[in-house]
C-alpha cells in the first residue's frame, strides 16, 4: 500500500470538506467522506465526531470493504458500513459523499425526488434523485436498502437524513452533491411560482430528447 498515495488522498479529502462546510451542505460533525485507496480494497474516511469544515489529513481511518478498521486513531464513522457496502456494489465509483443539504433534505422528508429541471442536471441525472425509504442510520438496513439503489444511480435522497452521492473522483462526487442541492432549490422555487404539476420528469426527458443528452 502506497503511503504517498494515501497522503494524497487524505489531502484531498481534508480540501473537500472544508469545501462542503463551506457552501453550507453540513454543518458540526454532520455528514461523511471518503474515499478508495486504488489498486486495494480499503478506503479512508472522515471518523467520528470530527466536523467536516477542521477535517484533518491525519484524522481520517483506513478501513477495509466489510467496514472494520485498518488503521486511524479515532473511531470509524457510524455510516462506514454504508460507505463500504456502496464499494462493494460500485466498483467505478472512488469516492462517496454523504451530506445534509437542507433543501434536498427536505425533499426526502417530504418524500419528493428531485428532478433535473435544467439541461444541465438532466445531463448527471436524467431519472431525477430518488428517496429512500427511512432506516436508522449506520444499520445494516440502510447500507443494504442504498447498495441496492446505488447501482443503478449516482444520487440518492436519503428520508430523513440526507442525500448521497458518488463519482470517479473525490471532486467529482463533491461536485455532484452541489448539484443535487442547488437542482432542490431551483425545484422548490419551480413549484412555489407554478405548482407541483408543472414539475414532470416524462416532459423533461421528451424536452431534453436531442443527440447531446441521449446515449
Amino acid at each position: 500500500m502506497n503511503a504517498k498515495t494515501i497522503e494524497d488522498i487524505g489531502r484531498k479529502l481534508s480540501k473537500a470538506g472544508k469545501r462542503l462546510h463551506e457552501q453550507g451542505l453540513v454543518i458540526g460533525s454532520s455528514g461523511n467522506i471518503s474515499a478508495r485507496i486504488p489498486g486495494t480494497e480499503t478506503f479512508l474516511i472522515k471518523p467520528s465526531g470530527v466536523r467536516m469544515g477542521f477535517l484533518k489529513p491525519e484524522e481520517l481511518v483506513l478501513v477495509n470493504l466489510e467496514g472494520k478498521k485498518v488503521k486511524g486513531e479515532l473511531d470509524v464513522s457510524l455510516e462506514t458500513p454504508m460507505h463500504a457496502a456502496i464499494y462493494r456494489a460500485r466498483g467505478d465509483v472512488q469516492a462517496v459523499v454523504h451530506t445534509h443539504p437542507p433543501t434536498a433534505t427536505a425533499f426526502g422528508i417530504a418524500k419528493m425526488e428531485v428532478l433535473p429541471l435544467q439541461i444541465e442536471m438532466f445531463m448527471r441525472f436524467p431519472n431525477g434523485v430518488p428517496v429512500v425509504p427511512f432506516e436508522a442510520p449506520g444499520s445494516k438496513a440502510l447500507a443494504e436498502t442504498v447498495q441496492k439503489k446505488i447501482a443503478n444511480c449516482d444520487a440518492l435522497i436519503l428520508e430523513n437524513h440526507g442525500i448521497v452521492t458518488v463519482g470517479s473522483n473525490i471532486e467529482a462526487a463533491c461536485d455532484l452533491n452541489e448539484m443535487v442541492e442547488e437542482a432542490a432549490k431551483i425545484q422548490f422555487i419551480v413549484t412555489l411560482l407554478t405548482g407541483k404539476d408543472a414539475v414532470n420528469l416524462a416532459e423533461l426527458k421528451q424536452k431534453f430528447k436531442t443527440e447531446s443528452t441521449v446515449k
